[in-house]
């Protein structure tokens, strides 16, 4: 029966297509409301932080009269009040950056699936930066930086109002550090601005360097290295080590003199004060609240200066983000997002002549032609960067053509969707990626429907009992199934294989890592399970294609060679090669 892309599916290349989804105002449209709510916490963070000096102002007007107690009375709740709205303001901005950087991380993932493999390889460190790192910095705006900047504008203005009623000179005074803070910090702000890129590309390196040092970690350990005598990580290091050192050498001085003129702000504002209370009459009780108020303005106008120096960060991962979605969108739009597999169809994989350039000038690829027919088996052998492996890249739509196209059952994989892709072809490369979790999610990866006694069985058949016995269905199986052996990662990789409804199969070196006692088995297996349906097989070992419809023998980017075992064994010089090898010596075959 014909199946569809489920609507979720659908529903979900929709929202990757989308323009606007890695638009920040489009975030703030769609939490326009909360963002509203947000304000006003804000608004009312910063009033009730001033209620405490009004309460105290009037105290000190009113005494030694008896209503002093009555306003003394009042002095208690107003000092709880500002932690209670600050409570408030935090709990309400921190959910809703939680929201919006789980719905950008979500695009940003989204995003990546149309991104060519060769893309998303050679950039994974800013990929990983850009949805962990960068994405953070919305976070720490949403939740900070935004009520920071409203607490802060609101105190700033209330302040210098009440201060400009009891006295204009009070106003100015208590402001008069602040053009030369607001200079020096600008100075500090151009060597940030001016370094912000090679900053940004320093810690990619790091990350780069920190991903490659993991993923060799058992082979610094097997030859007793640490990861700090890997030269490129310790040169990364010092790069932004170099980078900080220079950075805050040439801002020493701004900083020393942004930070004396916000902690000497009382040098200007008592003496003031009481120079204005000795000879122009300034009462006692204006006279202390103006002090007050001057000298606790410099903290909301500091904190101000800081959050203008989060704003080239905020605008340079924007900038990241527009670049992401360019990318994505200069890769072809798919014409169909869904397709129809017909189970009793059956599909033909054709290459219609392709090259590929994955260097500068260099073709992994040339004028590649071959059709692999419907419901048969084609084996590709050849010397190691013939591009065998490259081939199968091509069918699984992981890379794209530099010309020419591949054609799955008439459909150009260009014009599909990587969710209709993958209705159409399930492979098994040198490398498999497997699922964390347990045995039975990476079979339910493929078949969600698959009852346990089935997924059993396919383990079974795989010669995963052993692995069963140790971890259960449902056991952890380690990150990309660490806790198995090279050969159990790729039985596992295999037993997808045989519960996938797939029509093509693509098979990189299926049997690599398995012993050949159960290679014959796993062989066994996948002919029985994927008896009429069409199979690409990379193999370096002969034995594994030898019965298969027809082989493929490439050199250098190029089919030499077509046909089955005994044509190649005398038209190809090259398979001849391979068969005396390893046939000649008298081994089974």
């Amino acid at each position: 029966m014909p199946f569809h892309l489920p609507e979720q599916t659908k529903a979900l290349h929709m929202s990757c297509c989308s323009s606007d989804c890695l638009s920040i105002s489009d975030y703030i449209n769609r939490y326009k409301p909360r963002f509203y709510v947000v304000s006003v916490f804000s608004v009312l963070t910063a009033l009730s932080a001033l209620i405490p000096l009004v309460v105290l102002s009037q105290l000190f007007r009113s005494l030694p009269a008896q209503s002093a107690t009555r306003i003394a009375l009042f002095l208690l709740p107003a000092v709880f009040l500002p932690f209670l709205c600050q409570g408030a303001t935090s709990v309400l901005c921190h959910r809703l950056a939680f929201d919006v950087v789980r719905d950008l991380r979500r695009a940003i993932l989204n995003l990546t699936q149309r991104l060519p493999a060769d893309y998303t390889a050679s950039h994974r460190a800013m990929l990983k930066k850009l949805a962990l790192d960068d994405s953070a910095e919305f976070e720490t705006a949403i939740a900070h930086t935004f009520p920071d900047t409203i607490i802060s504008l609101v105190t700033v203005v209330v302040s210098l109002l009440f201060l400009v009623v009891i006295s204009p000179v009070m106003a100015l005074a208590s402001v008069g550090l602040l053009p030369v803070a607001a200079w020096a910090w600008r100075q500090i702000g151009r060597v940030a601005s001016g370094n912000g890129r090679a900053w940004h590309l320093a810690d990619v390196r790091i990350n780069q360097n920190i991903m490659a040092c993991l993923e060799g970690l058992m082979t610094l350990k097997v030859f007793n290295r640490s990861p700090s005598s890997l030269p490129p990580l310790t040169e990364a290091l010092q790069d932004v080590a170099h980078l900080a050192c220079d950075m805050t050498r040439r801002s020493r001085w701004s900083y020393v003199m942004v930070f004396m003129c916000v902690g000497t702000n009382l040098l200007l504002v008592l003496p003031c004060a009481i120079i204005l209370h000795m000879t122009h009459g300034l009462g006692l009780p204006d006279c202390l609240f103006s002090i007050l108020l001057g000298i606790g303005l410099m903290t909301p106008l500091q904190r101000l200066m800081f959050v203008s120096g989060t704003l080239p960060r905020l605008r340079a991962t924007l900038e990241r983000l527009n670049a992401l979605r360019a990318e994505s969108t200069a890769q072809p739009a798919a014409l169909h997002p869904s397709v129809t597999v017909q189970a009793d169809r059956y599909y033909d994989v054709v290459f219609e002549n392709i090259s590929l350039e994955r260097f500068e000038n260099e073709n992994v690829l040339t004028s590649f032609s071959l059709t692999c027919p419907a419901g048969q088996v084609t084996g590709i052998v050849g010397a190691s960067g013939a591009g065998k492996s490259t081939l199968l890249q091509l069918a699984s739509g992981n890379l794209k053509p530099t010309s020419g196209r591949v054609l799955i059952g008439g459909h150009d994989l260009e014009t599909l969707v990587p969710q209709a892709i993958g209705q159409l072809i399930c492979p098994v490369f040198q490398n498999p990626v497997l699922l964390g979790h347990s045995l039975a999610d990476n079979l339910l990866l493929y078949r969600p429907d698959l009852a346990e006694s089935d997924i059993t069985d396919v383990l079974a058949e795989c010669d995963l009992s052993g692995c069963v016995k140790r971890f259960g269905l449902h056991g952890p199986i380690g990150r990309n199934g660490a806790r198995l052996s090279g050969g159990e990662r790729q039985r596992l990789a295999i037993a997808r294989v045989l519960v996938s409804r797939a029509p093509v199969i693509l098979l990189d070196e299926p049997t690599a890592f398995v012993d050949p006692e159960r290679e014959f088995h796993i062989q066994k297996a996948l002919a029985r399970a994927l008896e009429g349906r069409t199979i690409l097989i990379v193999a370096h070992r002969l034995a594994t294609v030898r019965e298969a419809a027809q082989i493929a023998v490439m050199e250098h980017g190029h089919l030499t060679a077509l046909g089955r075992h005994e044509d190649l064994m005398e038209k190809s010089a090259l398979y001849g090669t391979y068969a005396r090898h390893q046939f000649g010596d008298g081994a089974m075959p």
